[in-house]
């Protein structure tokens, strides 16, 4: 099978691209950025989402594919004025997927769009699952959430079955270091406490990025149609977080409590759709996810 991952340079994209390699698939990687090292059996073809004919440029580049997974998207920097952001957003997130997969030839079989949890807006309810109502308050949700509807209509007038993923707060190596997790693991590193707002009662939902990658694979082999949670599925306190990275690092240290509150709205997720249509599992634990940080595994 033959993958383009548009985005296969990022983050999350490095391990989808080694994922899919480690299953015997040929892998095409589109994006502007250049992998210090590209695994055996990918190819990277330069590529700016933002200029104009370049996502037929890269269609013409890729000749066929069986599926397309898309991760390129504008830095998420929880801006709220849309203006001064709407042009990269629309560009990136909503046109470049339609016009891409409007001139590949011939159309793939099977198209995966990572979203975003922030397409639901502040939580009415908890758990949130994929019947929520959806209201981003921020740029970036307002674009991804335009991206999946654009998507399936493109999807629909081209046969390509769908699947829209939504992920938690994805975590693990090779991380921006700016997270809030990369820095408690650099914290430890230096030999310092990782910094605790007040009392570190907020809640969240971390998912390992390995576990977000074998959710793009299941999503590609099961030609999935829909829109699936992808999550830890586990509600965690930003204490217990710190708390257990100090576990991890083996290091008699423990979260430093400073007076400075946050702004932070607690939410966790549903994930049972996607088990129940795709077969995923979170299956990496914390303390797992958390040592491979420390140890450095996988990302260039």
């Amino acid at each position: 099978m033959k993958v383009a991952v548009v985005g296969g340079s990022g983050f999350v994209g490095r391990h989808v691209v080694r994922r899919f390699l480690s299953i015997g698939c040929s892998v095409l990687n589109l994006d502007r950025r250049v992998s210090k090292a590209l695994s055996p059996g990918e190819r990277h073809v330069p590529v700016d989402l933002a200029f104009d004919r370049e996502p037929e440029s890269a269609a013409a580049g890729s000749g066929s594919v069986d599926a397309v997974v898309w991760l390129a998207a504008v830095p998420n920097r929880r801006r709220t004025s849309v203006d001064e952001t709407a042009l990269d957003d629309l560009n990136v997130m909503v046109e470049a997927p339609v016009r891409y997969l409007a001139a590949l030839e011939p159309a793939p079989s099977r198209f995966v769009y990572m979203s975003s949890i922030q397409v639901y807006g502040l939580p009415q309810r908890l758990p949130v699952d994929e019947s929520h109502p959806t209201d981003p308050i921020y740029a970036y949700g307002v674009a991804k959430l335009c991206g999946e509807t654009c998507l399936r209509i493109a999807c629909g007038a081209r046969e390509t079955p769908l699947s829209i993923l939504r992920p938690s707060f994805v975590y693990g190596p090779g991380q921006n270091p700016e997270n809030v997790i990369p820095r408690f693991v650099d914290a430890l590193r230096r030999d310092e406490p990782p910094r605790v707002y007040g009392a570190g009662s907020d809640v969240r939902d971390d998912v390992y990025v390995g576990d977000v990658a074998r959710a793009v694979e299941l999503a590609v082999e099961r030609r999935a149609e829909g829109v699936f949670n992808v999550a830890g599925g586990r509600p965690r306190t930003i204490l217990e977080v710190a708390e257990t990275a100090c576990r991890v690092s083996g290091k008699a240290i423990r979260p430093l409590h400073v007076t400075e509150t946050g702004v932070w709205t607690d939410r966790w997720f549903d994930v049972e759709r996607a088990r129940r249509e795709l077969g995923f599992e979170p299956t990496t634990s914390l303390e797992e996810g958390l040592r491979a940080m420390f140890q450095g595994d996988a990302v260039d």
